[in-house]
C-alpha cells in the first residue's frame, strides 16, 4: 500500500522564502504522519499573481539546480518520503510552468501544456506528458487547468501511469451558483472523469486563500472520492492506495474493458484539421 497525501495551504505570491517554509512544514507533516509520497500546489515557489514578466524571471529557479527543489529534494531524501511539486521554473530567459517529483530514488519534470488565460503571455507550454517510474510506481503529473482535458489524462493511462498526481491553484470553477455540485469544483469532477474512464488514481493538491477553491481531493479507480479537502482551512488529507489496481482493474466486466473498447478509428476522423 502506498500512503498519498495532498498539502492543502495558502502560497503567498511573490515571497519565496516563506512559501519554501510552508512547503517544508508540510513535506515534513506528511512523512511524519507515514505518507509516502505528498503533493504541493501549483507555483508552490512564488505564486501565480507576479506583476510582471521580469518580476517572474526574478523570482524563477532552474530545474533541477534551483534553491527550491534541492531543499525538496533533501528534506526527502532525509524523510525517506516523495514530493510532487509546482515550481515557476526559468530555462534562460524562458519560462515554464512546471512541476517536478523529488525522492530517495526518482526525479521528474514536467511542464504545463494546457495554459489558462494570460499564462500564455508569460510561459513556454510543454510539449510532453511523461510517465516517472518509481519505487512507488508509475506516475504521471498535470498542472491545474491540464486535468480539463480528457486528452492528457488518457495519454498519461495508456502509457502506463497508476496514478496522476496534479498541483493546483484553481480560483473558480466557472458554474453559476445555482448549478454547482455541493461540495464539488469542476477540478474534483475532472480529476473523478479522468480516474473513472482510465481506471487510474488521481490526487489534486489546490491552494487555498485569496479567493482559491481548495477541495484538494484523491480519487479512486472507479472515480470514488477518497478523501476530499475542505474549502478555506489549511491542512493535509491522506488516504492509503493500492497502485497496481490502476492495471488489475481495467476491464470493467467479461466483456467491456477501459482501453480495448476504444474506437481509434472513430477517434482520427473526429481530429481532422479541416472540419
Amino acid at each position: 500500500m502506498t500512503r498519498v497525501a495532498c498539502a492543502q495551504y495558502a502560497v503567498r505570491d511573490g515571497d519565496p522564502d516563506h512559501n519554501l517554509e510552508r512547503s517544508l512544514h508540510f513535506i515534513w507533516r506528511a512523512a511524519t504522519e507515514g505518507a509516502d509520497l505528498v503533493i504541493l500546489p501549483e507555483l508552490a515557489n512564488s505564486g501565480c499573481d507576479l506583476g510582471s514578466p521580469e518580476r517572474a524571471l526574478d523570482l524563477a529557479e532552474e530545474i533541477p539546480g534551483g534553491r527550491t527543489v534541492r531543499v525538496w529534494k533533501n528534506e526527502a531524501e532525509g524523510s525517506g518520503i516523495y514530493v510532487v511539486g509546482g515550481l515557476l521554473e526559468r530555462d534562460g530567459d524562458t519560462l515554464h510552468n512546471s512541476a517536478v517529483l523529488v525522492g530517495p530514488e526518482a526525479f521528474g519534470r514536467y511542464c504545463k501544456t494546457h495554459l489558462w488565460d494570460r499564462e500564455k503571455l508569460l510561459y513556454e507550454p510543454g510539449r510532453e506528458v511523461p510517465v516517472l517510474d518509481t519505487p512507488l510506481g508509475r506516475i504521471g503529473l498535470l498542472v491545474c487547468y491540464d486535468a480539463w482535458f480528457p486528452e492528457a489524462a488518457r495519454t498519461l493511462a495508456l502509457e502506463g501511469a497508476q496514478f496522476i498526481c496534479v498541483p493546483a491553484n484553481a480560483p473558480d470553477d466557472w458554474v453559476p451558483e445555482r448549478q454547482r455540485r455541493g461540495d464539488l469544483t469542476m477540478l474534483n469532477v475532472h480529476c473523478i472523469a479522468a480516474a473513472n474512464a482510465n481506471r487510474v488514481f488521481v490526487a489534486a493538491a489546490n491552494r487555498v486563500g485569496d479567493g482559491y477553491l481548495g477541495r484538494s481531493c484523491v480519487v479512486d479507480v472507479t472515480g470514488g472520492v477518497l478523501a476530499l479537502a475542505g474549502a478555506t482551512e489549511e491542512g493535509l488529507i491522506s488516504v492509503e492506495l493500492q497502485l497496481d489496481r490502476a492495471h488489475r482493474e481495467k476491464r470493467l466486466t467479461d466483456l467491456s474493458h477501459a482501453f480495448e473498447d476504444r474506437n481509434a478509428a472513430v477517434y482520427k476522423g473526429e481530429a481532422r484539421e479541416d472540419r
